[in-house]
């Protein structure tokens, strides 16, 4: 087993991509997070995803990580930027190329959406397998076009868990997901390989985070398996929507800075709080007394509607 798996003090973190500002959905799976790990004792950490930096405008995190502050929900360690770790990953990658093929991949997105391959989810694809086998000669001639990604190719085999919120999920790799990005073309690495070596390299034994992302577990949790990693918990909060029954977004007014700006922290804290049914009204409260009555028995499971605040 690597370091990451020696730990044995609970440990949670909140992981956000500064591509644009958080909104109040965003606000509620932190404080869920920092309110897990705390109730039990343990360690909350902070994670910058901001890998593409093409994708995260300057200073975007810095704001994120003030609105984090301004509400108490601040890291146990200084914030990890994902963009600081390449030479981590190259040793991870290396280590998983001992241990499954990692293979160049030439497909442009638009050959595999022209493909009409499966979808995993809304803009990605189950990778039909072009590039598999190619010839030493044929990924000589096809560099010489341009440069590959490369894909790690996946087992037949199912990788299932059961989430603490969404109950039992289970994929197979080879037919649910297919050969997957490692690293991308402009040698960024992709965001399974990062989030799944972090969490086993941080020592992270549970992970809150929001539904949509349940299809990338298995892949994640198999990744971490071949690391030597053991996977944490899983928390996949459902959709938050406002008390409208829409879906927050950052342009209608939801915007988390906006939020901490206009109004007082205890306001907020409470109003997130009732909104996932830890307390039985929207009242202030602060972050030590949430910590003190938090139990995922009271957060609901189906769909969380944000109260006004």
């Amino acid at each position: 087993m690597n370091d990451g798996n020696k730990n044995t003090i609970p440990t949670g973190r909140f992981a956000p991509t500064p591509s644009g500002e958080m909104h109040a959905g965003n606000l509620l799976c932190a404080l869920l997070a920092y309110l897990s790990v705390k109730s039990a004792g343990g360690k909350f950490l902070v994670r910058i995803e901001d890998l593409d930096t093409d994708r995260c405008p300057p200073n975007s995190a810095d704001k994120l990580l003030n609105t984090l502050d301004t509400l108490g929900l601040v890291g146990d360690e200084p914030p990890l930027f994902q963009s600081g770790r390449e030479q981590f990953y190259r040793i991870k990658e290396r280590e998983l190329r001992d241990k499954a093929r990692v293979y160049p991949c030439f497909c442009t997105r638009a050959q595999l959406h022209a493909a009409e391959a499966p979808r995993i989810r809304d803009g990605e694809t189950i990778y039909p397998g072009t590039c598999r086998n190619l010839t030493e000669r044929q990924i000589e001639e096809k560099s010489a076009m341009r440069r590959p990604c490369f894909r790690i190719e996946v087992p037949d085999i199912k990788i299932g868990f059961t989430d603490t919120i969404a109950g039992r999920f289970e994929q197979n790799l080879k037919e649910d997901c297919g050969d997957f990005i490692l690293r991308r073309s402009d040698g960024v690495h992709a965001y399974q390989f990062a989030v799944a070596a972090d969490d086993g390299e941080s020592g992270v034994t549970e992970v809150v985070r929001g539904n949509d992302l349940l299809p990338s577990t298995p892949r994640q949790i198999w990744l971490m398996s071949l690391l030597g990693y053991r996977p944490p918990r899983y928390y996949h909060i459902p959709l938050v929507c406002d008390h409208t029954g829409r879906k927050l977004s950052k342009s209608d007014g939801d915007s988390a800075a906006r939020i901490v700006s206009a109004y007082p922290k205890e306001r907020i804290l409470g109003s997130l709080a009732y909104s996932a049914g830890i307390i039985d009204r929207n009242r202030p409260a602060t972050l030590e007394e949430l910590v003190a009555i938090f139990s995922w028995d009271k957060v609901r499971k189906d769909q969380i509607f944000l109260d006004r605040i």
